[in-house]
């Protein structure tokens, strides 16, 4: 990987990646600290490899989509992707909050232009606008907020019980609803780059009726550098596939019943932690209203840490005979 990437463009003595504090402590890998490389999938090399920032001009970068996305971008990787320049902007710290609206649907085969100006700039903030567009079209809209680390009184909601990671797997679940019965999706061609493992089943696919709740395990599928800014990038990333899978719990339908477009995404990040090791995504839904579904996701590591929040509100319009 280029040093290019979420620092400030020198690369880090050990990773390729210039390493930020997040609350006095650097994210280590509990997994063997054979390079990162030889323990990935090629969909997460491609991911990494699209999150490196190629300057175009005075605060003006440029990206491509990884290959192979479909007809139009994905939010969650447009999300990563500016996140990532703003953390270059900042000289690679870490983010405290996100908000983004995504503006229209772009078009995965051209470049993704990222501009950026500073909003704030204080002891304690920062903030920053990243705005992304193609063919001089606005795509998504991103401020993002950095704050100087402060001690204070502190709390968390008690995840309870997390058990272990289990559930089917997202691919193996679009397969079964896209594909004749009697496949089992053992086979599947396509693996995404984050393993996302739902706990008794995303009813995203199916008419099932559950439930406005769900579980989901995440982990990337091959070690990553110890980059706190770059965890933070790749489950700003993972978080667009999963989020809105409870607002469809409720009723009879499946998500290939609508058209489906996610709105806006928010993020709030409370503590470091490793996206190359499980992490539980908690996620709920408590309202869809006006062909719109609202959200939400608390992230905990496997020790019961809250590391993040995460809300977004996203168009389910039932698509017509």
């Amino acid at each position: 990987m280029s040093g290019r990437g979420l620092g400030n463009g020198e690369a880090g003595a050990d990773d390729g990646y210039r390493s930020c504090e997040v609350y006095g402590r650097r994210a280590r890998s509990t997994r063997s600290a054979t390079p990162a490389a030889k323990h990935m999938n090629s969909t997460l090399r491609r991911l990494l490899e699209s999150l490196e920032t190629i300057p175009v001009g005075e605060r003006s970068y440029e990206m491509m989509s990884p290959p192979d996305m479909g007809d139009h971008l994905f939010g969650g990787q447009v999300l990563a992707q500016a996140l990532a320049v703003a953390t270059r902007e900042a000289g690679g710290r870490c983010a405290h909050s996100t908000h983004s609206y995504f503006l229209k649907r772009g078009d995965p085969r051209l470049p993704i232009r990222f501009d950026v100006r500073t909003l704030r700039s204080s002891r304690s903030f920062l903030t920053l606008e990243v705005g992304a567009s193609q063919q001089d079209q606005p795509t998504l809209q991103l401020i993002v907020s950095y704050h100087s680390p402060e001690q204070g009184l502190a709390h968390q909601r008690d995840p309870g019980e997390l058990g272990e990671p289990e559930g089917e797997t997202y691919e193996k679940a679009l397969f079964k609803a896209m594909t004749p019965k009697g496949l089992d999706g053992e086979d599947l061609i396509y693996e995404l780059p984050i393993e996302i493992r739902g706990v008794g089943g995303l009813a995203l696919f199916t008419s099932e009726i559950k439930p406005a709740t769900a579980r989901c395990w995440m982990r990337t599928r091959g070690q990553l550098p110890d980059d706190p800014a770059l965890h933070q990038c790749i489950f700003a990333y993972a978080s667009d596939f999963p989020l809105m899978a409870p607002a469809l719990h409720p009723h009879p339908a499946s998500v290939t019943e609508f058209l489906s477009a996610s709105l806006d995404h928010a993020i709030w990040f409370h503590d470091d932690f490793r996206m190359d090791e499980w992490v539980l995504f908690e996620l709920d839904s408590p309202i869809m209203a006006g062909a719109r579904g609202l959200g939400r996701g608390l992230l905990y590591t496997r020790d019961g840490r809250l590391v993040a929040s995460c809300a977004q509100e996203a168009l389910l319009r039932p698509l017509r005979a």
